[in-house]
């Protein structure tokens, strides 16, 4: 057969000029250059062609990686041995990623240099023992994490693809309201007043809905993303409480407030999106679930550290053994295909959230009589002699 092409590139002569007296003895090889540097060594397998390239990993003009990548970008059937003293994973696997067969330590026995030559030339890995191990031991570790991973983005596949059938199916029914509703206004064109009136009411209650799943879903993009910090400050009560229920202009005859509790004028370490969204997001679920005729019931308690949002209402009730599953993405006690209620059965889901990441709680109880007692426990800003404030 014809003789192997061999370019040498190291930027120790000595090595070099050993390395070239050593495979030009060999009857079956050819050195065809000797390089100093990685640009000199690219520039050499340009003019000259080589089968094999060993390649010093230190060397100047970038190194072995970036030797490796130039030559395969021309030469893609240049096999290249990376020659190294270093033999410390990451400068192995770097070398690796940059298309190198074989990963020889400097200080190896002579012999096996041409033997490695060989086995590169055809196609056969070469790697030390202890490299191999170590070599091997990584591509487990990053098989694992690749595993899990595609376990993930599954995952996270099911989760977009519920998301986006729950919001389709929740979207439908107030745009239909919406829709139907301004078609017969426009029929009307003006006759009975109170039809149209009712209409129109229809409609903004419908795009109520709409805005608040528009906010809802906002808040849960905000909280998904990992590096986000809430913009913690003092937040009166009453701006909570008010605030919360202003997003419910269609419900405020149903909706019980304190008005004089002196809570209201205490102040609790929020921020003021999320902390009025987390309210939202409970009393959507109090209105949607009790009955038309029975008020929703918003009560106010403190404890040392914490200020206590109660909401009361006259639903079903939440089964001891459902307690905490109300609380899961996609999640409503009753899950049946043919539930009552609408929703996207996240709103409590996204309220732990908005929760927890204020280091507070939600949590439901039974209410005495039927029905339900959401809690909020936000942390309480503390008043401090000299008149600052604070929080634990």
């Amino acid at each position: 057969m014809s003789r192997i092409r061999v370019l040498i590139a190291d930027d120790d002569a000595a090595l070099r000029d050993a390395l070239v007296d050593l495979l030009s003895t060999h009857p079956d090889m050819e050195v065809v250059g000797a390089a100093g540097d990685a640009e000199e060594a690219i520039a050499l397998a340009n003019s000259h062609h080589p089968d094999v390239a060993i390649l010093d990993v230190r060397m100047g003009g970038g190194g072995g990686a970036r030797a490796s990548r130039g030559i395969l970008e021309s030469h893609p059937k240049c096999k290249v041995i990376a020659l190294s003293a270093y033999h410390d994973l990451p400068t192995v696997l770097e070398m690796l990623r940059a298309g190198a067969v074989g990963y020889l330590v400097k200080g190896v026995s002579p012999e096996n240099i041409p033997q490695s030559v060989v086995y590169a030339f055809k196609g056969e890995p070469i790697l030390s023992r202890k490299v191999t191990i170590e070599v091997i031991a990584e591509f487990v570790r990053l098989l694992d994490q690749s595993e899990q991973l595609s376990v993930e983005l599954a995952d996270l596949d099911r989760i977009k693809t519920e998301l986006v059938q729950v919001l389709s199916h929740e979207l439908r029914t107030p745009v239909t309201i919406i829709r139907g509703a301004a078609s017969t206004l426009v029929k009307l064109s003006g006759r009975e007043p109170e039809l149209s009136q009712e209409l129109a009411d229809s409609i903004r209650s419908a795009s109520d809905r709409i805005s608040r799943l528009a906010s809802n879903v906002s808040a849960a993009a905000s909280l998904d993303r990992g590096d986000t910090e809430l913009a913690t400050a003092p937040l009166a009560v009453r701006d909570l409480v008010g605030k919360a229920a202003a997003e419910f202009p269609r419900d405020k005859d149903r909706l019980r407030l304190p008005q004089d509790s002196p809570l209201l004028e205490e102040m609790i370490w929020a921020d003021r999106e999320l902390a009025v969204r987390s309210l939202v997001l409970v009393l959507e679920n109090a209105l949607e679930f009790s009955p038309e005729n029975e008020p929703v019931e918003v009560e106010l308690e403190t404890g040392e550290v914490q200020i206590v949002t109660l909401v009361r209402d006259r639903g079903p009730g939440i089964p001891e053994e459902e307690k905490e599953r109300i609380f899961e993405r996609f999640s409503q006690a009753d899950a049946s295909t043919s539930r009552e209620h609408e929703g996207l059965g996240m709103s409590l889901y996204l309220a732990r959230r908005i929760m927890d990441a204020h280091r507070g709680e939600v949590n439901v109880a039974a209410r005495s009589g039927g029905g339900s007692t959401f809690s909020l426990s936000f942390p309480r800003v503390l008043q401090r002699e000299t008149g600052s404030t604070d929080s634990i």
